[in-house]
């Protein structure tokens, strides 16, 4: 996720980006991670889904 992508804060009239704290997988839905967002400014917390998709990581290159 690029700063560009990263959610607004909702509790500002200006926009504001959130930072990624933290991410957090789901065994069961292997292609969402959940992130933890933080306003650098207010500290609020949101919490938001982050699609991946796996045809695109390393790990989907066969091996020689």
């Amino acid at each position: 996720m690029t700063y560009e992508e990263a959610p607004a804060c909702e509790r500002h009239d200006a926009n504001v980006s959130m930072q990624l704290r933290t991410m957090h997988s789901d065994v069961s839905r292997p292609d969402v991670l959940v992130g933890l967002f933080e306003c650098p400014e207010c500290g609020h917390e949101r919490w938001l889904p982050i699609k991946t998709t796996y045809e695109e990581s390393e790990a989907a290159i066969p091996a020689a």
